[in-house]
Formats: structure tokens, sequence, C-alpha cells
């Protein structure tokens, strides 16, 4: 054999290891992280997600939990995942702001602005105040009175220590002039059943978690947010109520490792840009009490440099990291 025959030998071995990679690549299931346990919004908007992937995308796409500090074992499972376009995360938007805020970088084991990269906004909702029917409470007024009268019962169930609902307990503390004591759960799901089992009086929640009990096991005391809720127009603000705790208009979205090609990261922005765009999704998410609302990465990556700007010197007065 020629040292030309062997070139060409070689060259050929190349190109067919590139394409069998590519097809490897091309093909291998891509699976999205969850931070939080079965049952929540999150993961029911991430396996919806994952179903209407599978079709634009043509290959399998799994969901996997690691529920756990407000979201922080599945960026870190993102941030160790290959970067090749087969690995993302959907989470809240908290997940990226706050342990940014409050955790060492040495514990937080990523760094968001180096490691993760956004890819799109999915859903937009506001976070309300629930309370256990046992409660006995219905308004603002009521879970202050009994606040003030029971200190000892003066608590409220979140989605995990460090995430928006447990910092939105503080500025309720701060608002209602009553001291409001958290009780961590490693999910939405964990703090639905507490508080129907009325385990906790109050819970900080996204609407879909738990307004389909509203009518019997739950009360909406209201949202944190600037304005009612288009799809529950119903329910009133905590505004209305005279206290302006307005900071709960939460999203979610899917970001990948700032490793994964940008190619890849846009193919997946425009399949997730094309689903929102289909009716029948649409009104899926309709029917769950979930707003679609997608915007592309560089939307998702403003808003979530806004909201670390606005908390830094929030969390900074309470004592946190910044």
């Amino acid at each position: 054999m020629t040292w030309i025959q062997r070139i060409k030998q070689l060259v050929v071995a190349s190109y067919l290891l590139a394409c069998a990679t590519s097809f490897a690549q091309d093909t291998a299931p891509i699976r999205i992280f969850v931070g939080f346990v079965p049952g929540g919004t999150t993961d029911i908007v991430a396996r919806m997600l994952a179903e209407e992937l599978r079709q634009e995308l043509g290959r399998a796409v799994l969901v996997e939990n690691k529920p756990g500090v407000s979201g922080r074992l599945a960026a870190e499972a993102l941030k160790n995942a290959p970067a090749d376009g087969s690995a993302y995360m959907f989470a809240p938007d908290s997940w990226a702001v706050f342990p940014t805020l409050l955790v060492p970088e040495a514990a937080l084991r990523y760094n968001y602005f180096e490691d993760m990269a956004p890819v799109a906004r999915v859903i937009s909702y506001p976070l309300g105040l629930y309370a256990s029917k046992s409660a006995g409470v219905k308004n603002v007024q009521e879970v202050i009175a009994q606040a003030k009268a029971r200190p000892e019962s003066a608590m409220y169930a979140s989605a995990g220590t460090g995430g928006i609902s447990e910092l939105l307990g503080l500025l309720l503390t701060r608002s209602f002039g009553v001291k409001l004591t958290t009780v961590p759960f490693k999910g939405a799901a964990d703090v639905k059943a507490a508080l129907l089992g009325g385990q906790v009086p109050l819970g900080i929640m996204a609407p879909a978690d738990i307004l389909r009990y509203t009518d019997d096991k739950i009360v909406a005391i209201g949202f944190m947010s600037s304005k009612r809720w288009s799809v529950a127009p119903q329910i009133p603000t905590l505004a209305e109520q005279g206290f302006n705790v307005t900071q709960g208009d939460a999203f979610m979205g899917l970001w990948a490792s700032s490793r994964t090609p940008k190619a890849q990261r846009q193919l997946m922005e425009n399949a997730v840009r094309k689903i929102l765009g289909k009716p029948e999704f649409h009104e899926r998410l309709i029917q769950k009490t979930l707003e679609p609302s997608f915007a592309g990465a560089a939307e998702l990556d403003q808003q979530v440099r806004q909201l670390i700007m606005f908390w830094g010197p929030i969390l900074k007065e309470a004592g946190g990291k910044h």
C-alpha cells in the first residue's frame, strides 16, 4: 500500500467517523432536566413540551427529575451533561436568579452567566398566596389577624429553600407587618399535598398547581401581581387588598449548557416557537391554567438579568450573599 493510498484510507475513515458521530448526536435521546418532584407545574409543562418536541424533532425526548435545593441539582446535571444538543433544563426563572444571588460560587458548583445559556421562554403566570380551607381565612386581613392571634401557626409552604416562593414570603412579612415562617418542600407537588392535607395553613404557589381545588379545599387569597390575571380574572391581587406585593409575576423556560453549539440552541428555540404557535397546544396549556408566552433566547436572557438586578439590593438588605 502506497502512502497516498494510506492517506486516502485515513481521510475516508475520518469522514465515516464524523458522519457516525453526527448521526449519533442527531438521533440520541434529548434529556430535559427538571429540578422538582413529578406532578408540579414545572414537571407537567416539561412533559407536555417533551411530547411535542418528539414530533417536531423526530427524536426521543426524556424528562429527568432531579429535585432538590430549588433547581440547583438539575442545573449541576445540565452543566455536566454532554454539550451536544442532547441536554436541556426546563425551569422557572427563580432557579437562575436566587442561587446566583444567595449561594457562594464554591457551593453552587456552577456559574449561571458562564455555564448556562437561555433558549426560550415557554409560559408566564402569577404566583399567589393560598390557604387551606381548614385555616379558616378568606383574605389578607384575616391572614394577618390569625397570625397575630396565633403566631406559632403563622407558616407558609414554599417549593424549596432559597427559591422565589420563600423569598416572596419575606416580602409578605414586611408588607403584612407579621412574621411568617417558611416551611420548605422539594417542589410544588409536595406543597400542594401539604395544603390539601391541612399540614400548613398557607402556601405560595403557581396557579396551575392549585386553582382547581379552590372550590372546596383551598382558598385563593390573592395573586402577587400588578394586575388581575386574564386566565383567572375572578381572583384579586394582594395590591387590591391594600398590600403592594407585586413581584410574583413569573415564567418558565428552557436552558442549555453554554457549551452547547449555538446552532443546536437555535434549533431548539425554533422548535419551541413553532410548538407554542400551534392552536391546539395553546389550548392545552390554557386548560391547565397556564398562559403560553414564547420569547427567544435574547429576551429570556434580558428578563433574567433584570430580575437579578431587582432582587440583588433586596437580598443584600436582608443579609444575602451580595
